[in-house]
């Protein structure tokens, strides 16, 4: 893999950073069509007042080279627990361990906040999704270990078109994980 870029800024995203945040998420997510998934290049975005509330409480983070916003990690919240809702990184500057970098962020700082252990939902058949994730210390959670919470997110995700045979929950444990890789 690339070594990531020298010039590679993480900080808290700003009400400026907004539309390039949404930029960046519809870019990302033209992947997925080519992957066999159109239905997750519908062209939605992180809606503004969402972003808002993120920013607000420090859960939306980007990625800059040289002042471009190239990535985002959001994280929400699943019964109390962190849930990155969406990494996303612009396709021009995949592969250079931006998502990465993000990644490792959001996981040390739900550590920090006294977090144990943070869930997340990808597509298990893409290496972007489940493999990436798995890499970096997350296990599918079997659905006979699902919450209510995981269970009402996976119907809601249904009745939107995504296909649950091709997407899991995933957990990493925050407090024995070596989030220095």
């Amino acid at each position: 893999m690339p070594s990531p870029p020298t010039t590679l800024l993480l900080r808290p995203a700003t009400h400026a950073d907004i539309a390039a945040v949404q930029r960046v998420g519809r870019d990302a997510d033209a992947r997925y069509r080519h992957a066999g998934h159109p239905e997750l290049d519908d062209g939605t975005e992180i809606p503004e007042p969402v972003a808002a509330g993120a920013i607000a409480e420090s859960r939306l983070w980007v990625a800059c080279v040289d002042d471009l916003v190239v990535g985002f990690a959001y994280v929400g919240r699943i019964d109390g627990e962190p849930c990155l809702g969406q990494l996303s990184v612009a396709i021009a500057h995949g592969r250079r361990g931006i998502g990465a970098a993000l990644l490792r962020g959001a996981m040390q700082r739900a550590r920090e906040a006294g977090a144990t252990s943070m869930v997340l939902n990808a597509q298990a058949d893409v290496p972007w999704g489940g493999p990436f994730y798995a890499g970096h210390g997350f296990v599918v959670v079997p659905e006979n270990e699902w919450s209510p919470a995981l269970a009402k997110v996976t119907a809601q995700q249904r009745e939107a078109g995504l296909d649950w045979s091709t997407r899991v929950h995933m957990r990493a444990v925050l407090e024995s994980q070596s989030l220095e890789r």
